[in-house]
């Protein structure tokens, strides 16, 4: 697919989500480019905002506390059916207008003019207001469909303090994204061809079976211009990060090279890589690498992209910087996806790259990856399934696996795994952390949340198998239910705070007892879970808005505990429908605690029904309601018993003796699992 092809693709999918979505081409553009962008790791997240009025525009904002950075996106939406040209003046404009935005924010010129009813804009310009002691970055992104110029992005500069850096993403930077990602394009550094250079290495004789370590000196001037033309598709895949000048060693580097050129190589401890191959050539008994083969930078992402961010400041000179650095070639091809995130979990020991940022390869995630390739979603005639759910264990995936296809494959694939039935580990996150209770840390954000659910809720997970693959992906369809719910009744803001607090609160009032495999069943909600979201919304909604201290922000107030703590126990009429949409589990068979006597024969009776696993339970409930066998009431403690087996809880003997009385049942109607 060339780049004519794609951009007319790209626009074709994007007319998909404003049908699926209900959101204009502008925002469904900003959404697919953003995903992009976020999948290389530019950018960690984004909420939708409109703001536009004479010398200003903003189409997408984040606001990462953590790092003390503000980004800002303005879109030029172009709807033409072909590769089309944005003009030099468009894009000046447009970084024009997102800039005087800022600034009149900043400086408290909009307050006063913002309607307090379009709220994503209000909470923006409230932000950029009361961070200005806090916030030190801020990056203007310009993303368009079109095709356009770099020759017209302004240089990074500092200003009141600020580091202010500018960012283009047409239709060629995603189009080379998706080239990268799709591993169509490796990234091959051909040094005699692109930069007349030979580099003088030093190769380790034996040092591994699996491994050959060269070490060389590169100049900072040549790995600037090949990150420039690569991005963040230089890092390796499984291990990118958030890059800007937040933290110490950025502000180092950029100092050392700004006053210090010549001790660059000195102060600096270099970077580590990998590569799939290289070619040596020698001159006399001397090594030289002449070309590298779908090269990775594994450690040393912050050194890479402040050398190159420096390097376009006015008046810096690189030609003194050196970066001394690591290449590991990987001898086994199919051994590469085990050993660089290795070498990068063991090499990033000391860097803002964090434990979390490799997770993606532990057991856990693994599981549901595996689960999401093989497990159907049910259908409610019984007939063929035809969907999967797409988890996405590592950045990309999704387009990886999507831009393999062509043709009759490709739509095979999009009917296999339906976009809106994708989803990530931040998202995954989002559903665990709430259904936990703590919405308050869902609310600080997506990469933090992620991280909050690495360190803490791992110790609470339990073994990842079908019953808790189907739980997961019942939150997931409710978590999206919601927020559809909360997008129709257009409140103006805030949506992802209202999501999580009200399912939350689902998981409180229904103490944790919500019916998940019955959504699991039928892939949506029923109509008294949507009714009871419906009567939270108006509640939470009221909260959310009086926060305890007067004129704090909504955003903050709801990352603070006592905002959850204050609305948990607010009255609210749910005991009409409890049956409806939770499981019968009795308070005293929950863990076993109560002591109870039996006889010989119970305890016979309890031991042989609770040898039934939870996955015939769950079989026999669903296929009952398929062939229209048994009561209501028999079929219904079919699926309470499977629920009760998979979480370990003891066994009544009455629901013993029911439970043999329905297994019998069905293996002589002819059950089978």
């Amino acid at each position: 697919m060339n780049l004519s092809e794609f951009a007319i693709e790209f626009l074709e999918g994007t007319l998909i989500a404003v049908e699926e979505d209900k959101i204009s081409q502008e925002d469904s553009i900003t959404n697919d480019i953003l995903e992009y962008s976020i999948d290389s790791g530019e950018v960690i997240a984004h909420e939708l905002c409109h703001y536009k009025v004479r010398g200003m525009k903003i189409n997408a904002w984040n606001y990462d506390e953590e790092n003390e950075a503000i980004d800002l996106f303005v879109t030029i939406f172009k709807s033409e059916q072909r590769l089309t040209k944005v003009s030099d003046k468009d894009i000046e404009d447009a970084f024009l207008k997102a800039e005087n935005f800022f600034w009149s924010a900043r400086e408290g010129k909009l307050s006063t003019k913002i309607d307090e009813s379009d709220l994503t804009v209000f909470d923006l310009v409230q932000i950029i207001e009361q961070s200005k002691n806090d916030v030190k970055n801020v990056r203007i992104f310009v993303l368009t469909n079109g095709q356009a110029s770099e020759l017209k992005i302004p240089a990074a500069r500092e200003e009141n303090g600020l580091y202010i850096d500018f960012q283009l993403w047409d239709i060629e930077r995603v189009y080379l994204q998706y080239l990268i990602r799709s591993d169509k394009q490796k990234i091959e550094i051909n040094f005699l061809n692109d930069y007349n250079l030979k580099l003088k290495c030093l190769k380790m004789d034996k040092v591994s079976d699996n491994v050959d370590v060269y070490l060389i000196i590169i100049p900072g001037k040549i790995l600037a211009s090949i990150y420039e033309k690569y991005r963040q598709g230089l890092l390796e895949k499984n291990v990118r990060t958030f890059l800007q000048f937040k933290a110490k060693v950025n502000k180092g580097i950029r100092e050392t090279i700004k006053n210090e050129p010549d001790m660059f190589l000195a102060y600096n401890n270099g970077i580590s890589t990998t590569a799939e191959r290289i070619d040596v050539e020698f001159e006399g008994n001397i090594p030289y690498i002449t070309r590298i083969e779908n090269w990775q930078v594994v450690n040393g992402g912050q050194t890479t992209a402040s050398i190159f961010a420096t390097s376009t400041e006015k008046e810096i000179d690189l030609s003194k910087v050196f970066v001394q650095t690591k290449i590991s070639v990987i001898k086994k091809k199919d051994e590469m996806l085990n050993i660089i995130p290795n070498i990068s979990r063991y090499a990033n020991t000391q860097t803002i790259i964090k434990e979390s940022d490799f997770s993606s390869n532990n057991d856990y995630h693994i599981a549901i990856e595996n689960f999401s390739r093989t497990e159907w979603t049910p259908t409610k005639t019984g007939g063929k399934a035809t969907n999967k759910w797409f988890y996405e264990r590592a950045r990309g995936q999704y387009l990886d696996e999507k831009s393999k296809k062509t043709g009759k494959d490709l739509k095979i694939f999009d009917k296999e795994y339906p976009k809106k039935h994708k989803f990530n580990k931040t998202e995954l996150a989002k559903y665990e952390i709430s259904w936990i209770q703590k919405p308050f840390e869902v609310s600080k954000g997506a990469e933090y949340n992620f991280k909050f659910f690495t360190k803490e809720f791992s110790i609470q997970i339990r073994k990842v198998d079908k019953i808790y693959y189907h739980e997961l992906i019942a939150k997931a369809i409710l978590f999206k239910e919601i927020d559809m719910i909360v997008a129709k009744r257009k409140l103006g803001g805030y949506k992802a705070n209202m999501v999580t607090y009200i399912l939350s609160w689902i998981s409180y009032k229904t103490n944790k007892n919500l019916n998940l495999e019955d959504i699991w069943e039928n892939q949506t909600i029923n109509e008294s879970l949507n009714s009871l979201i419906e009567q939270m919304i108006d509640v939470v909604w009221k909260h959310i808005n009086n926060p305890s201290k007067e004129g704090m922000n909504i955003g903050e107030w709801c990352k603070k505990s006592e905002c959850w703590f204050n609305l948990k126990d607010t009255n609210i009429d749910v005991e009409s429908i409890l049956k409806q949409i939770t499981i019968d589990i009795d308070a005293n068979k929950v863990n076993g605690n109560v002591t109870q006597e039996f006889t010989i024969h119970e305890m016979k009776i309890i031991e042989e029904a609770s040898k039934i696993k939870a996955e015939l339970w769950f079989g026999i409930s669903k296929w009952a309601k398929l062939n229209n066998l048994y009561s209501p009431f028999d079929r219904k403690l079919s699926y309470n018993l499977g629920i009760l087996a998979s979480r370990g809880y003891n066994l009544t003997i009455k629901q013993s003796k029911n439970a043999l009385r329905i297994y019998n049942s069905a293996i002589t109607d002819g059950f089978k699992l």
